[in-house]
């Protein structure tokens, strides 16, 4: 027995948070617009969004920003996707949503954006997007900017060195404008430790006891030939030592860095996010020390030792940022 779609009905799930004086799910959309309109900011509340008659929109809800971004995927390329049917709507529950679709698209977007909804996106041929040989239909047209006017205004502040307008290689300097190896030269320091991104876990992930079951901790990534000229086998507990601490993990030999290089993934080695107890009037929290497996590359940081003192971090020469990766180490058997 086949039900015709009209007769499937799903039921309305209600999310669990707290709702706005009009009864709307608070999400952090809806609190971002909120902040802004409170503080005045240009390009949210009334008339805020504009389309391409110059007509004029709101921008006060969620909705007003999803549908209308998603209206632009849906007539994207010029090429419009079909409207959803009733059919569509009923058989993937976007039917829920006929009423905002409705208040707040024109007459012939919402079906299109319904469509978008209900198929999880907008999907085309592989073929309509590559030539038969091989490059890009829609190639980027404009020239490569090899020259940044503003970048080229600037000095630095403690060097004075004015920095350069082009792509340039800079050796990794320290705040006087020294390269790090004359610091920290090579023969005491003979490893640049870089951290990279797992394909599977993140920082957040952790929490996730059957992840953790696939991928327990982050060994520490060596070049095959350095961990056999230094004695290492795979599963030998090494220690990670900078200028600035030292951590423990267990060795994983890989042909796939460079020699010289070692790589701790991303993720792990937490002191907190439920690693260890802590303690709220007197009851103890929810914990779980397997969060704490593994190496975190913060703690093997340090301080930049031109400025003075220990206490200002290195940081990278134009962006400002805390450096994290290249930092001068030393491996040891632990």
């Amino acid at each position: 027995v086949v039900a015709k779609a009209s007769t499937v009905r799903w039921p309305a799930v209600e999310p669990r948070l707290a709702r706005t004086a009009d009864g709307a799910p608070v999400c952090l959309e809806s609190f971002l617009i909120a902040c802004a309109k409170r503080i005045g900011m240009p390009g949210f509340g009334a008339n805020a969004i504009a389309d391409a008659d110059g007509n004029r929109y709101p921008l006060d809800t969620a909705e007003d920003f999803f549908l209308r971004g998603i209206a632009n995927i849906a007539f994207g390329a010029g090429r419009p996707v079909p409207e959803a049917s009733d059919d569509d709507l009923e058989l993937t529950g976007v039917a829920r949503y006929r009423d905002a679709l409705q208040g707040k698209l024109k007459p012939e977007e919402w079906r299109r954006v319904a469509m978008v909804m209900s198929r999880g996106g907008r999907f085309d041929r592989v073929r309509d997007a590559w030539t038969d040989a091989g490059q890009t239909r829609q190639a980027w047209a404009k020239p490569l900017q090899v020259w940044s006017e503003e970048l080229a205004g600037f000095r630095h502040a403690m060097t004075g060195e004015r920095y350069s307008g082009c792509p340039t290689w800079y050796p990794a300097r320290l705040a006087d404008g020294r390269d790090v190896r004359q610091q920290y030269p090579r023969g005491e320091w003979p490893f640049l430790l870089s951290s990279f991104k797992s394909n599977l876990m993140s920082s957040m992930s952790i929490g996730v006891d059957r992840l953790r079951q696939v991928h327990p901790h982050n060994p520490v990534s060596i070049n095959r030939q350095d961990g056999e000229r230094l004695g290492l086998r795979n599963g030998d507990p090494v220690r990670i030592v900078t200028p600035g601490g030292s951590v423990t993990g267990l060795a994983l030999l890989r042909d796939g860095i460079q020699p010289g290089a070692v790589g701790v993934e991303h993720g792990y080695g937490h002191t907190e996010l439920g690693a260890r107890a802590h303690l709220v009037d007197g009851k103890p929290m929810p914990h779980d020390p397997a969060l704490a497996a593994g190496v975190n590359l913060n703690d093997l940081g340090f301080g930049d030792a031109t400025r003075g003192d220990h206490v200002n971090v290195w940081i990278d020469w134009v962006s400002g940022a805390a450096v994290r990766q290249g930092l001068p180490a030393r491996i040891e058997r632990a």
